[in-house]
């Protein structure tokens, strides 16, 4: 009986194996095609398929295998492959870590597409139509390939969410080199949105491949200026979940990177950045990023989780020594068009010349606040938590010390805070947000300036400062728009700076009232003799991007300093004026306003000819204009109001009242 019992259970799986082995072809292949149509809810259609069971290496072979494509898609195929062939070692399948001797893959066709409602034609799932969730998908675990042949291969692919395009050929074979048997070679070459895309990838041979054994390559990718070098560790041969990548990066614009990963980077000035990146399954690490920006020096850890629906990048950076010009960029200022003439950044629906013409001369500023419109749709794809601190800073005409922010990005509203410039001697702080989950992005900025020295600013031709003292200040706007100006030019709120107390060379003071035989003296005898500033309050209300001066007076020992006008935050052109209020008789006074015109970018100082000012004296401009600045120094420091100086200032303003109604 235990014979019996014993030579059945022998006999059945060689009976299974003839059986599989004679059943006919067509039986086959309609295994193959329920089973693929069913897992994909595409259609399938495969030629012939052959099977080869009495052997150590168990082999298929399919031929003319095609799979449809989604029904809104253009073409009409998804994936289609004239011949494919495998063999899979059979003592492999009974230790339950598949070996792949051989696979070979005849002139295989794939068209990848994704709509710009993030539809794409390589998700099986029920719902396609579902939101786009980038990176998400599982790391892939191929078993082990001891050789690959793919020839003839051709990719196209476009995507319309990262304006990606690429049509390329793709092959991999074994070839002979100096001292190995065989190796890898996979080349691809095509366009990404109208720019060259070029890949080089050289492998260590398969042969002998073991599950255990670590398997390497190096990979060279060109995209437009985008120039990455990579040499990538697989301690399990090609199971990505896992892998050790060491690489170096360059470019003209970081941003770009997006349209090769999909994370929204900022716009940078050009870059050269290395470092070692871990992955983790879903989880990507660098601890070692170094490199530079511009002509500034980035270091620090970098991290990406795409395991959620939006991936998050996690950063800590900061700088031996950072040019100010260098984030320019990231807030927001426009490339020049000669730069970005070779990014992946697409022109928008420029039809091309016949003939290359030169790039055109970059057109001179004329706006002073950045006008580069928010990356709407990058932002709101991914979330961000970063911390920067620089811990030298080069700037041309500002001294400055330090940078730090904390920016956080959740669900498309971004928060700067805080966001602090140390200056050589006070500092301008505060908070920073914007919320582009909305149709338009809505800006919220407070920062307020403190213990700033105006010592500090003074230029090369002179040996003392105009003024000195310390200038407090806050300036609390919101806004709607999609770029830094856009969001200015429709801003409402108010700027208010504030002298509590000062020293003024006596020679600008006198200017601001037009005494010839005095001011204008003092400044060509070069007289240094400073004057007193007993408070100085200048307030802008700020009402959809017109900037109206509502307060501006500088009450010194000798002259009351007023002034009017307003900043169009539209144009940014400029149109204040000054006067001057002289606390004893001058002779010569010409009462003639100091003008301010121009732009922001441009402004220019002259004398407003042809008018004359109404001379009112000082106790009327005091009731005027220093009514509400009780109220403006509270709003910059509760503290202000109980200066010495300025509480004077205010007293004298309520007793002159009564003179500006008479």
């Amino acid at each position: 009986m235990l014979k019996r019992i014993l030579a059945v259970v022998l006999l059945l799986p060689i009976l299974i194996i003839l059986g599989l082995a004679l059943l006919p072809s067509r039986f086959w292949r309609a295994v193959v095609v329920h089973e693929v149509s069913s897992s994909t809810g595409r259609s399938a259609s495969i030629g012939s398929v052959a099977l080869n069971l009495f052997s150590r290496n168990p082999g298929l072979v399919v031929e003319q295998f095609d799979l449809s494509n989604a029904d809104w898609a253009h073409d009409k195929s998804l994936l289609t492959v004239q011949r494919f062939e495998a063999s899979v070692s059979l003592v492999s399948l009974l230790r339950l870590h598949p070996v792949f001797p051989r696979i070979a893959i005849d002139s295989p066709v794939i068209h990848l597409e994704r709509d710009s409602t993030g539809r794409s034609n390589w998700d099986f799932s029920k719902s396609s139509a579902r939101k786009v969730r980038q990176n998400t998908s599982a790391p892939l675990h191929i078993p082990v390939i001891q050789q690959l042949e793919v020839t003839n291969g051709t990719l196209t692919a476009n995507d319309r969410v990262r304006r990606l395009e690429f049509k390329g050929r793709i092959s991999a074979e074994e070839k002979q080199k100096s001292t190995e048997a065989n190796a890898l070679v996979l080349r691809g070459k095509g366009m990404l949105n109208d720019r060259p895309f070029e890949l080089d990838l050289n492998g260590e041979p398969f042969i002998d491949m073991q599950p255990t054994k670590p398997y390497s390559f190096d990979a060279n990718v060109t995209a437009a200026d985008i120039k990455l070098t990579a040499h990538t560790v697989f301690p399990h041969p090609f199971d990505f979940a896992k892998v050790h990548t060491t690489f170096r990066v360059s470019g003209s614009d970081l941003a770009d990177v997006y349209y090769l990963t999909g994370l929204a980077l900022p716009n940078t000035p050009p870059y050269d950045v290395s470092g070692t990146l871990e992955r983790d399954n879903l989880r990507y690490q660098i601890d070692d990023l170094r490199g530079k920006l511009g002509d500034s020096d980035i270091e620090g850890k970098l991290g990406i989780d795409t395991a959620h629906e939006r991936p998050k990048l996690t950063a800590t950076l900061t700088s031996k020594q950072l040019n100010l010009a260098d984030l320019a960029a990231p807030l927001g200022t426009q490339a020049t068009s000669a730069r970005k003439s070779n990014t992946l950044e697409k022109p928008s629906t420029l039809e091309k010349p016949a003939v290359a013409a030169a790039p055109p001369a970059p057109a001179p500023a004329t706006l002073l606040l950045p006008d580069a419109d928010l990356q709407v749709q990058r932002v709101r794809g991914m979330d961000a938590d970063v911390l920067f601190d620089a811990a030298s800073v080069t700037t041309e005409k500002m001294p400055m010390k330090k940078v730090h922010f904390h920016l956080r990005l959740d669900d498309g509203k971004i928060t700067l805070d805080p966001l602090a410039f140390a200056l050589a001697q006070g500092e301008f702080s505060g908070t920073v947000a914007i919320d582009a989950r909305a149709t338009v992005p809505q800006t919220d900025l407070d920062m307020k300036l403190s213990n700033v020295d105006l010592a500090q600013f003074k230029p090369k031709s002179s040996k003392r400062p105009p003024l000195e003292g310390e200038l407090l200040g806050r300036v609390r706007l919101h806004g709607s728009g999609t770029s830094v100006h856009k969001a200015a030019a429709d801003a409402d709120g108010d700027i208010t700076l504030v002298v509590p107390k000062g020293e003024m060379r006596e020679a600008l003071a006198e200017l601001t009232g037009i005494d010839l035989s005095r001011g204008l003296g003092l400044m060509l005898t070069k007289n240094e003799r400073d004057v007193d500033i007993r408070c100085g309050v200048a307030n802008f209300h700020a009402d959809a991007g017109e900037l109206k001066a509502s307060t501006l007076v500088f009450d010194t020992t000798n002259v009351l300093v007023t002034g009017k006008g307003q900043i169009d935050l539209k144009t940014e052109a400029l149109d204040l004026s000054l006067r001057g209020e002289p606390k004893k008789a001058r002779l010569l006074r010409l009462r003639t306003p100091i003008t301010l015109t121009g732009s922001l970018l441009h402004p220019k100082i002259g004398v407003q000819a042809g008018k004359l000012a109404e001379q009112t004296g000082a106790a009327v401009a005091l009731g005027t204009l220093l009514t509400p600045v009780a109220a403006l120094l509270a709003f910059v420091d509760r503290g202000l109001a109980k200066d010495a100086n300025c509480a004077v200032l205010i007293s004298q303003a309520e007793q002159d009242k009564g003179v500006r109604k008479e």
